[in-house]
């Protein structure tokens, strides 16, 4: 199954944070993790044209927006346009 969205949406692959450890080695849970925005690679974009990213960008969008799926066993997630927060430059 293919996805495309639609309008001002935008479909990203999420890049999965690796597991936090506290200090005395013990792995917290995803519960305890303070990062309050999740980052992804930009899939497919809609057909809008005011969409300021392209397919293969890292962008940071909110922990707790947009649309949550699964497929192929990779967990993906379709936001607005506008919900993204930056797009992370590679130096």
């Amino acid at each position: 199954m293919k996805l495309q969205p639609l309008g001002g949406r935008v479909l990203l692959k999420v890049i999965e944070s690796e597991k936090k450890k506290s200090p005395g080695g013990i792995v917290l849970p995803d519960s305890a993790k303070t990062e309050k925005a999740l980052r992804g690679t930009v899939l497919a974009v809609g057909s809008d044209e005011k969409v300021e990213v392209k397919k293969g960008d890292v962008v940071l969008v909110p922990r707790y927006g947009g649309t949550e799926l699964e497929q192929d066993q990779e967990r993906l997630l379709i936001v607005k346009a506008s919900d993204i927060l930056a797009v992370v430059k590679k130096k």
